[in-house]
């Protein structure tokens, strides 16, 4: 590498999400010798953000919107942040940003562009409808153009390079899958924990005994990450158990449309069969003090962050048989997958990893196992490192 710093943007389609995923990325980046630009729209956790050492440029970009023109809009002005920053590397995460990034870079002369698939979402959950035909259609038409334009598309599990492959949505010398997901620092969890002060301390204060099993869900509120069926799996638990408490961390998300209501969040707060705690920036402490992290998702993800980060905490996986769930648990080994949409097959994971304190610590060491050997963000992250020197040099 010269001695001039390369320029790399990393695009995202939101605040929380591109904090909570893209940190060690930046660290890592700069690290190489990186200047790294942070282009996503400006939220709640934009000085987070620019402590990292990114600079931080605000995109603005309506997640949900279908406007033809306002969507132009937000592809054209990406395509002046690109030119003014001179950046020599797109990089981009998650499916407005994967259409409209390769198209901007294409337009402002970016050498180099790297869409990765982060998971292609409800519209690809095999459901009946014309509709979901219909949605399925447009998105992978628009894919299709965008991949042509990205110099390459990475994925985060196979599932999802399948089939955008056999819907010719990705040309044959594109599309590669990486193993790990985003990546994780393992070093900023605490595996083996819970027994520490700070662990009693997050208990004392939801409210929860030092002895019971919790089951943490962490995550966007949107109903097709199975909150419904978090929730009724609480109330057939609270009938039958008072040692197993179920706490749901997240916050109503108002710009996208999939999330619940504030008025459908306070009214499960109050009813009590789960602690809803909202937003929390002390995701690793909530782990180190949980015995499970649970995630019913029925939305077709990449590979689900909160899996890789309560694997480096070192505990058992309860998820539902999705593709990028499936990425992360080894049925059996370091969890248990259930199907989607069944809250008595998730009470049933619950009560099983609650009464084999045995069987929870080994699925949890292999847990860990797993996240040193396979999730470190230091060999994810550095696998992209060199495919941007490969491509960087393929395109000088």
């Amino acid at each position: 590498m010269s001695d001039a710093k390369r320029k790399i943007a990393l695009v995202a389609n939101q605040n929380e999400i591109f904090f909570r995923l893209r940190i060690p990325w930046i660290k890592l980046l700069q690290r190489n010798g990186y200047e790294v630009f942070a282009v996503v729209p400006s939220g709640v956790w934009d000085e987070q953000i620019k402590a990292s050492g990114a600079t931080l440029v605000d995109w603005r970009l309506n997640r949900s919107g279908r406007n033809f023109l306002s969507e132009a809009r937000s592809v054209y002005e990406l395509s002046r942040i690109f030119k003014r920053i001179n950046v020599d590397i797109v990089q981009n995460f998650h499916t407005k940003p994967n259409v409209y990034a390769p198209i901007a870079a294409r337009i402002a002369g970016v050498p180099v562009c790297v869409s990765t698939v982060t998971g292609l979402g409800y519209t690809f959950v095999e459901r009946p409808g014309l509709g979901k035909k219909l949605a399925q259609t447009i998105n992978l038409k628009l894919l299709s153009i965008a991949n042509r334009m990205a110099t390459e598309v990475m994925f985060q599990n196979p599932d999802d390079l399948d089939l955008l492959r056999s819907n010719g949505a990705i040309q044959d010398k594109k599309g590669t899958f990486y193993p790990g997901g985003s990546g994780i620092d393992v070093d900023d969890y605490s595996p083996n924990t819970r027994d520490s002060e700070q662990s009693r301390n997050i208990r004392e204060e939801l409210g929860i005994s030092h002895d019971a099993f919790v089951a943490l869900f962490v995550g966007r509120l949107q109903l097709d990450k199975g909150l419904v069926e978090f929730i009724e799996a609480a109330k057939l638990i609270r009938e039958k158990r008072s040692d197993i408490a179920m706490v749901m961390v997240g916050a109503p998300d108002p710009g996208n449309k999939r999330s619940i209501s504030e008025e459908q969040f306070n009214q499960w707060k109050n009813e009590g069969h789960a602690i809803l705690t909202g937003r929390r920036d002390d995701v690793p402490a909530l782990m180190a003090a949980a015995n499970t992290v649970v995630t019913p998702t029925f939305y077709r993800e990449g590979l689900p962050r909160t899996l890789l980060e309560a694997a480096a905490t070192g505990l058992p996986l309860i998820g539902t048989d999705m593709p990028g769930v499936r990425e992360a648990i080894d049925d059996g080994k370091n969890g248990i997958l259930i199907p989607i949409k069944d809250p008595n097959s998730l009470v049933d994971a619950i009560v099983r990893l609650a009464d084999d304190p045995e069987l929870a610590t080994r699925m949890g060491a292999a847990s860990l196992e797993r996240a040193k050997n396979e999730f470190d963000h230091l060999k994810v992250v550095g696998k992209y490192l060199e495919l941007y020197d490969s491509l960087l040099g393929s395109a000088g």
